[in-house]
Parts: structure tokens; C-alpha cells; sequence
């Protein structure tokens, strides 16, 4: 099978199910007209009317659970009630004292430094920092 053929066959499975998806919704439509039919008109329109209340239940329902959703995720999470991991810990290193107050730059006052006049850094004779 080439791959043509292989395309094909993909479209056409997805026909079958679409084809198969409209006879489905074509019978149930058929149903429910029937069925409308076999009602009387109070019926149909006492239907009507739940069939709104309902739906407006519905949307009321959607719009508070779309509002609680929405602020949670806008106020839910607090930066300030997450435990600080240099207060909260159960590590020790963060609650000693820091070894490193205190003491000068072990770099500073240094004449010597590697980059500086040595020749070996660069063959085309140009100089670094002097």
C-alpha cells in the first residue's frame, strides 16, 4: 500500500464516521419529532416552558462556578502563606551563621594577576591591561 492509498484510506474512515454521526442525529431528530407530535399543544408548550427553566438554572449554575474558578485562580494562591524556605527549615545549613562576613576579598590588593603582562596569552604581540 502506497502512501496515496494510505491517505485515502484515512479520509474515508473518517467519512464512514461522519456519514454514521448524521444517520445517528438524523434518527433522533425523526424520534423527537414524533414524539412532539404525540403530545398535545399544553404539553408541548409546558415542555417549552420547563425546558427554559432549566436552561436558565443552568446558566446560573455555569456563571458561579465560572466566577469561584475564576478567582481562585486569580486570588487562591497567597505568595505570603507559602512557608520561606530560609525561616521554615529543617535544613541546617540555612540557619548557620554566614562563615563569610567579615573577610576582605581574598582578590583585592593582589599585584600579580594572570591576565596581566604575560606574553604567553597572545602570540600577536598586543598587550592586556598594563
Amino acid at each position: 500500500m502506497g502512501f496515496k492509498e494510505f491517505i485515502q484510506h484515512l479520509g474515508q474512515k473518517k467519512r464512514e464516521k461522519k456519514e454514521l454521526a448524521r444517520q445517528i442525529e438524523d434518527r433522533v431528530r425523526i424520534e423527537e419529532m414524533i414524539e412532539q407530535k404525540r403530545l398535545s399543544s399544553n404539553e408541548r408548550e409546558l415542555n417549552r416552558f420547563l425546558k427554559e427553566d432549566r436552561e436558565e438554572e443552568i446558566k446560573e449554575a455555569l456563571d458561579v462556578m465560572r466566577k469561584t474558578r475564576r478567582d481562585d485562580i486569580a486570588f487562591g494562591h497567597n505568595p505570603l502563606d507559602v512557608k520561606n524556605i530560609t525561616n521554615h527549615t529543617d535544613w541546617e545549613v540555612l540557619k548557620e551563621r554566614n562563615q563569610f562576613t567579615g573577610k576582605g576579598n581574598m582578590f583585592m590588593g593582589q599585584g600579580a594577576s594572570v591576565m596581566r603582562n604575560n606574553p604567553n596569552l597572545l602570540k600577536n604581540n598586543m598587550r592586556l591591561l598594563s
